[in-house]
This record gives structure tokens, sequence and C-alpha cells, in this order.
């Protein structure tokens, strides 16, 4: 049996989660020969506020680094820059807006920030930096990306949150509704959204849209870009919107989510707002008991197929790891089996695990391990560490509010974040 999966593959949902992709060792070095010019010429005023063109390099080089590597047309290298410039556009203005509310960013906590980037992917922060420079991106790019980030937050939970009143008759007919609609798929959707606030622009924006939605078709990471190009306040989580039931989002995203298997993305559909791609990441059935929805805990034992005996090899590893035992001697097995990578590979969903494993693994004692499984680097058993069957009950009052409370300022962001631009003095030189 060929299982297409690998503990990149396995944990790349989480990587993306951070907001940051690292950087591919095969991407082609840039050239950091940064001249006074560009540090001096300006591109773009945005208010008060300069970009110049070393700034707009920067960006479009960081860019095209979180899109991993691959070759870029001359209309994709166009596109990229114009995703950096209104990125940088849209930075200068939540920072400006930050600024006018005394929302202060303490440098300490964008540092933070970055070294909690560079864990993600167990790097040292140095060691970050190192790779960046290595492909020409200085640090203080992530940095003025980051400072972006954390002032639109604090705009977002300081002054757009206060804006919010969900009563208590409306978290009492959401739950309601909850019950009403049991055994109801819920999905987990994950958004871009991108803004058109210039109708002159509108043509160009949809096939700008048009390349990123092909971009994501051949691979290219959802969170990454989600990251980079999402004006949504949910691009700070990778696009992740959560668990959302019918009709509330937008109608007509609402339609294409129906349609959708998990896995699938969306071609661009417009709205009044601006322009979507939506992913669908996850489905479950409303407070339904459901196997796909137990969190498994596993650690892995992986093998080299070459010139391997596939039948005795599976039949010594699984009489190896079949008994219940402690994950805590995992990797003693793998050292006495001969595998040539071991290790945790974090928790899942079963409903996460490829379609071929689910039915062994639920059958698993904690403690215990899979049969082999072929895949292109190697083959692996998968060890059961701990196994969380969900509490299927009502949600609480304080969770209901919390969720319908974040629905509706990531609404109100998208419209402030509208309003700013629309109401911006942007000067192109």
């Amino acid at each position: 049996m060929n299982i297409n999966i690998n503990r990149k593959a396995i944990i790349k949902t989480l990587i993306c989660a951070s907001g940051f992709l690292l950087f591919s060792n095969n991407a082609s070095n840039a050239q950091n020969n940064t001249t006074l010019q560009e540090v001096q010429e300006i591109v773009a005023i945005v208010n008060d506020k300069i970009i110049s063109l070393y700034d707009l390099e920067q960006r479009t080089l960081l860019i095209k680094l979180a899109g991993g590597d691959r070759e870029l047309s001359e209309a994709d290298e166009d596109y990229l820059q114009q995703q950096a410039m209104q990125a940088l556009i849209d930075d200068r203005l939540k920072i400006q807006e930050a600024a006018k509310y005394e929302s202060i960013m303490e440098e300490k906590d964008v540092l933070d920030s970055y070294n909690n980037y560079a864990s993600q992917f167990e790097l040292k922060p140095e060691e970050l930096e190192a790779q960046m420079e290595n492909q020409g991106v200085v640090k203080n790019t992530l940095l003025d990306q980051i400072r972006g980030s954390m002032a639109w937050q604090s705009i977002v939970g300081g002054l757009l949150e206060q804006q919010v009143n969900v009563t208590d008759d409306e978290v009492d007919n959401y739950i309601d509704k909850m019950e009403r609609l049991k055994g109801k798929d819920q999905y987990r959707v994950s958004e871009i959204f991108v803004l058109i606030t210039d109708n002159s622009l509108r043509e160009r924006i949809l096939t700008n849209i048009g390349t990123l939605h092909q971009q994501l078709l051949e691979g290219v990471p959802f969170a990454g870009v989600a990251q980079q190009f999402s004006q949504s306040s949910t691009a700070a989580v990778g696009g992740d919107l959560g668990w959302v039931m019918a009709d509330e989002i937008p109608s007509e995203v609402n339609d294409a989510v129906l349609a959708m298997d998990v896995g699938d993305i969306s071609a661009p559909i417009i709205t009044d707002d601006g322009v979507y791609i939506v992913q669908v990441t996850d489905r479950r059935q409303i407070l339904t008991e459901n196997d796909n929805d137990i969190a498994v805990e596993l650690m892995h034992l992986l093998f080299e197929s070459e010139g391997a005996d596939f039948e005795a090899l599976n039949l010594k590893v699984y009489e190896a790891v079949s008994e219940n035992k402690s994950c805590d001697v995992v990797e003693d097995l793998a050292k006495e089996l001969g595998a040539k990578e071991s290790g945790l590979l974090g928790t899942f969903r079963i409903g996460q695990l490829p379609q071929e494993i689910r039915e062994e693994m639920l059958e698993l004692e904690i403690g215990a391990g899979t049969n082999l499984y072929e895949e292109p680097t190697g083959f692996r058993s998968f060890i059961l560490c701990d196994k969380v069957i969900p509490d299927i009950s009502m949600p609480e009052y304080e969770t209901v509010l919390e969720d319908l409370t974040k629905s509706r300022v990531q609404l109100i962001a998208k419209r402030h974040l509208r309003d700013l631009r629309r109401d911006a003095i942007v000067d192109y030189r």
C-alpha cells in the first residue's frame, strides 16, 4: 500500500500556521548589493510616510521566498512587486492608525515575535537571520512586517473589539441554532481576502488574484500566501477562520464552501467588499460523535526502502511495535530495528491522517504501533502515544460569546482597513 506522506508533509500545516515559511536551500541567492540611490529613492509616500525603492525590493524578495523555490515569469515578478507595494502601504497605514490611538509597540515585543518565528522551525534567532541574509533579505525587513501586523492587532483588539456588543439573547440564539443543526456539517475554513477599493484597478486585481490562485493549485502553501497577501485580520494566523456553520460567512463564500471537499481550494470569489479565495481544511458534524475528531499524538519509525524486503521488515517491525509500550522507548526501538529516522510527529485529528491508516489507528492501544506503510521516503510505522476522545457537549456561554465577538471583529476590521485605504493620500513616484 503506497501512502504519499512524510514527516514534513504531515506537520506542514503546523509550520504554515506560524505565518512564515522556511526558505528553500535551493532558492536562488539574491544579491544584496544595496546602493545609496536605492535607499534614498522614493517610490511612494503614504500620507507622510515614505516607501523607498530599497523597501520595495526587500519586501518583494521576502514575498518571493515565502512562495517557495519555483521559476517566476515576468508577469509573476510584476505581480509580486505590486503585492509588495500594497503590503508596504497597508503596513504604513496600520502603524499610523496605531500611533493615532497612542498604541505603542514595544521593540522587545517585536523581537520576541521574531524569536518565536525562529523557534517554530527549531532555529535560533541568529540562525534564521543568517538564512534570510543568505537569500539577500535583511532582518529588519521581517521585523517591519511584524511591526505592521502587531500594529493592526493592537487596533483590532483595542479599538475595534470595543465596538462589538454581543447580547445574551444572541448567545442563547446561537446555542439554540447549534441544537437545531445537530448532525449538520460544520467546516473549518481558511481565507485569503483582497480588498477592491478602486474600481479603476479592478481588472488588474482580478488578474493578479487569478495568478495567485494558480500558484495555490500548484502547491504553494495556503497559510504562507494568506500571511503575505491577505488583507483580512486572519492573515496573522495563516487565514484560519476557525469552525463555521452555514450562513456565518458571506453568502457567495458560503455557497462555495458547501460544494467543496476537505483540502479543496476555491476559485476566486467576488463579493461587494473584495475577492476571496478559501480552502476547506476540515469538516465535522455539529454536536455529533465522529471518529475523525479523535485527537492522537504520534511518534514514528522510518525505514530505508531501497533493497529492503517489505514483508520481512514489516513482520519484524510490527512484532516489536504491536505490543503496548511506552513512547519513551521509541528511540531505543529505532536503534534496535535500524530505523533511519524517528521522533515525535505531533498531535492530529484522525480526520487529518491519510484515509488508509485511519482504521488501524482507531484500533490501536496507547503505546502500540501500526504496520509499515510505503511512501516515497521509505517505510513508516506510526506509534500511538496518546488518544483523546472529544467531549461532545454544548459549548459554554463564554466560548460562544468569544466566537461571535471574533467573527464580528473580523468583519469590522476588513471594513476599517478598506476605509483607511480609501481615505489615504498615496503619492506614487
